[in-house]
């Protein structure tokens, strides 16, 4: 009994799990909104909605739905979207039992949010890591990512987070037997929740309490908390807490041995689910009145339900329960003195909640095992087993695991002849039954409800003051509309006569303001994209000018420094060489934005003229002479005479530089690039071949479609992300083509082929 009340305290008291029966209108509605044109960020929005409507329903269209988002979001660079990304995964690993994926994803997910200083997701996030470290039995991690949370959420004053959190740790005291802490916690999140009058939040409260209440034996207590919470859920018209209160009654009546009451009110359980389509609450209910078969003595029916809630949670993977639904149904078993097959479910349950962290499932299993090994007389069998659960329910404080350890302890005792061991043992039995109860608890549990009663009342003599209140106010407003209705029906006839009228003037103003909000939506586009291309330039300005500043003043403070010192032993000449360099390319790198930023304009300023493109792609090669060297690379030429062209020339240099640049970037430090240049049949052939990390299809189809791709060197340079973006589209300004070859870790070519026009 205690196993499987350990199941249901899991399921219903943690945290609420999205109903199985989706809102398929609010879902329907999103993937209409998804297919009209808008931005990607409002896209990236909506895809993360529907993930999170059918992460549980529909697990691998629900994945699909956040790879898109998470596309969208690395093209955005919004690292708030990626926390999300991440955090929607972790909450769909925690559901399908896959809890150290779970714990990875969240660690992602706090990082996004930490780097966008989005403190809600941060901690809503590590409340829900939290949770997965509760699902594993390590209640200390649990405890301490709660209480971050919590503090949080009362400096500033997020009575819903609050509450949350306070559930949660009342878990983790129930766990502990810490049930006068549980009670209080419980009670301190409703005087949380009446401030902001959450009702439904208040019922799981109420369900929590309930809940503890069935711990203590007090079962008279806990139907008095599930009734006020199902007259919350009636009143909201909450299906799903309307269930969740009924199987939470039905427990109580199997634990006092009412089995034929608790079969009902599992069964109406079961109708308000069904009606609902919550996957998951079907398969709990069907799961619970399985095992109330077996408590009434049909073991085989009581097989068939089991077996129907586990094929649902097969469907859903819900790996932690159908581990669960083993352990069940090799109970079952063993009441019906099946050994063999009790042994063997046993078995199948243990690697499956090692591998899911489960302390308190594994528990479950050797317990089970001692049981079924006493009974068949393989006492040392069962003496080792019962050792195993002993030293986890001893680590993690499970004290009706150890009260049920000791009384099988005690049996296997007597069974050997050994009774000095089993009167220790029943002595610890009785000891440790005594401590889930004690004298100061019962007292604390009576003056926590007597407290709890008081309030309800107060609280039952306001509403109905309210109710008094609503009563006379609608009698009021039911008069007035009464007289208003004969006022509106004598001016009616007036109305209709300007009805023609104002339609047509309705219909004039609807043509002109259409009209006027075309004109300003067009100009919020255009003023859209002037701002990300000046944030954009405003941002490569930032980080590419630094550099090359910050070395023209570096070399500027060593010749003040030695000026007039004849003895200093630095080459003047060569200083000032990188100075000229450094001012040369910082003076290019303006030019480049100036052109990249008339390009988003639709302004090339294209001017063709005839250049001796040798020349013009040595002066390239000298600007990066110190990078290369830096980098230990070698330049191989292949440049054929003469090369001359009518073309642009900054235009020309600008391909030039940024593919030597590119080259130089992703070649490995030691390597060499080779640069070819020919006229053949009238078109230039300009070619830059590095050995460097080379690139994929994917990223050569993202250079040739947009150019919008970027990456660090391999000695950690950053670019920009508008080099190649210039290639082309200066290329395609030429009537030109580039063309790009490339494998992974084995280097890539470029290649711009452009008409000769001599």
């Amino acid at each position: 009994m205690l196993n499987r009340l350990s199941l249901l305290l899991c399921l219903f008291c943690l945290f609420t799990v999205p109903s199985a029966g989706q809102d398929t209108h609010k879902i329907d509605s999103l993937i209409t909104l998804l297919s009209e044109p808008s931005h990607d960020s409002v896209q990236c929005r909506i895809m993360f909605h529907i993930a999170q409507e059918i992460k549980t329903n529909d697990t691998v269209l629900a994945l699909e739905y956040l790879e898109s988002a998470k596309r969208l979001a690395l093209k955005l660079e919004d690292t708030k979207w990626l926390g999300r990304y991440n955090q929607l995964l972790g909450k769909m690993h925690t559901y399908h039992g896959n809890y150290r994926l779970a714990i990875l994803d969240y660690d992602r997910a706090l990082a996004y949010f930490s780097e966008a200083v989005d403190n809600v997701s941060y901690f809503e996030t590590l409340k829900e890591k939290g949770n997965v470290y509760l699902f594993m039995a390590e209640c200390s991690q649990a405890m301490n990512h709660y209480r971050s949370a919590l503090d949080y959420y009362k400096r500033n004053e997020m009575v819903i987070g609050i509450s949350r959190c306070l559930n949660n740790i009342g878990i983790i005291h129930k766990n502990r037997g810490e049930y006068v802490e549980a009670l209080s916690v419980y009670e301190e999140s409703v005087i949380y929740l009446d401030t902001v009058k959450d009702a439904l939040a208040i019922a799981q409260a109420y369900i929590n309490m309930g809940n503890v209440f069935v711990f203590l034996g007090s079962y008279e207590q806990a139907l008095a908390y599930f009734e006020k919470a199902l007259d919350i859920a009636e009143r909201e018209n909450s299906k799903k807490n309307i269930s969740l209160c009924l199987s939470n009654s039905g427990v109580v009546q199997n634990k006092c041995n009412n089995y034929k009451e608790a079969l009902k009110l599992y069964q109406k359980s079961l109708e308000v689910s069904e009606s609902v389509n919550d996957r998951i609450q079907v398969s709990n209910c069907l799961i619970n009145i399985g095992t109330n078969y077996a408590d009434m003595g049909q073991p085989e029916t009581g097989i068939e339900f089991v077996q129907k809630g586990m094929n649902i949670k097969i469907e859903l993977g819900d790996k932690r329960i159908i581990s669960n639904c083993y352990i069940h149904l090799a109970d079952i078993h063993l009441m019906m003195e099946e050994y063999d097959l009790a042994i063997e479910l046993f078995r199948t349950a243990i690697p499956i909640k090692e591998l899911l962290g489960d302390q308190e499932g594994l528990v479950r299993c050797y317990l089970g095992l001692g049981s079924v090994f006493l009974n068949r007389k393989q006492f040392s069998e069962a003496r080792r087993v019962t050792d195993q659960a002993f030293e986890i329910a001893m680590k993690i404080n499970l004290l009706e695991h150890i009260v049920q350890g000791y009384e099988i302890k005690k049996e296997i005792a007597v069974a050997v002849g050994n009774y000095r061991s089993a009167y220790q043992f029943a002595m610890l039995h009785h000891l440790y039954s005594d401590s889930l109860l004690n004298e100061t608890t019962s007292k604390a549990v009576m003056e926590m409800e007597f407290r709890n009663r008081s309030k309800v009342l107060e609280q039952e003599n306001e509403n109905l003051r309210i109710q008094s209140d609503l009563t006379a106010e609608l009698m009021r407003k039911r008069n007035g509309l009464f007289y208003s209705i004969l006022g509106i029906a004598f001016l009616l006839a007036a109305g209709l006569m300007l009805v023609a009228y104002f339609l047509r003037r309705l219909r004039n103003s609807s043509l002109k303001l259409e009209e006027k909000n075309l004109v300003i939506t067009r100009q919020n586009l255009k003023l859209d994209n002037l701002n990300k291309t000046k944030d954009q330039l405003m941002s490569i300005i930032a980080h590419d000018l630094r550099g090359t500043i910050g070395n023209q003043l570096t070399a500027i403070e060593v010749l003040h420094r030695i000026e007039g010192d004849d003895s200093a032993e630095i080459d003047r000449k060569k200083l000032l060489g990188h100075l000229k360099h450094s001012a040369s390319y910082s003076l290019e790198l303006l030019e480049n934005l100036l052109h990249w930023s008339r390009l988003k304009e639709n302004e090339p300023y294209y001017h063709p003229e005839e250049v001796k493109l040798k020349s013009l792609i040595s002066n390239c090669i000298a600007l990066f002479d110190e990078t290369a060297s830096n980098k230990n690379l070698s330049f191989q030429l292949d440049i054929k005479e003469p090369l001359i062209c009518k073309v642009d020339r900054i235009m020309m240099e600008t391909i030039f530089r940024n593919l030597i640049s590119n080259a130089i970037k992703f070649s490995n430090p030691g390597g060499s690039i080779t640069i070819g240049g020919d006229i053949i049949n009238d078109r230039i052939f300009f070619r830059v071949t590095d050995q460097g990390i080379g690139m994929n299809n994917e990223q050569i189809n993202k250079i040739t479609s947009n150019g919008g791709f970027t990456r660090r060197g391999t000695a950690n340079e950053k670019g920009a992300g508008i080099g190649l973006t210039l290639v082309r589209e200066f290329t395609s300004i030429h009537q030109g083509e580039l063309n790009i070859t490339s494998k992974p870790n084995e280097g890539s070519s470029f290649e711009v082929v452009i008409p000769c026009r001599n």
